[in-house]
């Protein structure tokens, strides 16, 4: 005989769970008249303790004694492709373990939280005291112009600085190289400073130029002298059968 320990079920899935996991049956393929024997002997034994049996219990006895019953009976050629009689419990079962699941995790985030100490927003009463207030109209007025002066000055038409800005001078090394290697290519050497000065080409023009003067003679394409401090640049081209 199956020897049962009574314990508190929340219904009789629970139960039939129960009985299915401790015997380690598939819940796709159910042993029915092992589970309804042992179904059927917890509820004598919660017979014979005095203990109140609910009516959901005694149906899903009836529900299991009906497909135990059905499995039983021979069946017929013709009715060989009829449906499994354990079909509607298996999906019911199923659908019952996802739920059980779910539930332990929100037992434990219960059990978890459980540990939290909460307080409870308290209510803040706020004393207000009507203040009537005495509006001069020139103090309003004042204040009404100063306010569209801020605004006129944010909406200022600024088009004229970003065309300064747009049209600013663009110089770049890479042109000025090419104009210093250019005129090395009609002459020998120039003065640095007959071709970049400040009367007819602009600082950036100058800067860039010197700078460009320096790249070519990194590149021994060029060598420079210089007598003096601050004195005239002489730039002399280097041939390279030189």
């Amino acid at each position: 005989m199956y020897n049962i320990k009574l314990s508190n079920f929340e219904g009789p899935f629970d139960l039939l769970f129960h009985l299915i996991e401790k015997n380690q049956m598939d819940i796709y393929d159910i042993r029915i008249t092992e589970i309804t024997d042992q179904y059927m002997e917890y509820l004598y034994s919660m017979n014979e303790l005095d203990l109140e049996v609910s009516s959901s219990f005694l149906v899903m006895a009836s529900t299991l004694l009906h497909i135990k019953s059905r499995m039983l009976l021979p069946v017929k050629k013709e009715e060989k492709e009829e449906e499994d009689p354990r079909l509607d419990l298996v999906l019911k079962l199923v659908e019952y373990k996802k739920f059980k699941e779910i539930s332990q995790e929100f037992l434990k985030y219960e059990q978890e939280w459980s540990k939290a100490i909460y307080k409870y927003p308290e209510p803040i009463s706020f004393n207000y005291d009507d203040e009537i207030l005495e509006l001069n109209p020139e103090l309003l007025k004042k204040a009404m112009c100063n306010v569209n002066e801020r605004n006129r000055y944010k909406m200022a038409d600024t088009s004229k600085k970003m065309e300064k800005i747009l049209q600013h001078e663009k110089v770049s090394l890479s042109s000025k190289i090419k104009e210093i290697l250019g005129t090395l290519k009609k002459r020998a050497r120039f003065i640095f400073s007959d071709i970049f000065n400040l009367s007819k080409n602009s600082k950036l023009e100058v800067v860039t130029g010197l700078q460009a003067v320096l790249e070519l003679s990194k590149g021994k394409k060029v060598s420079v002298n210089q007598d003096e401090p601050f004195g005239e640049i002489d730039v002399i081209r280097i041939d390279k059968g030189a």
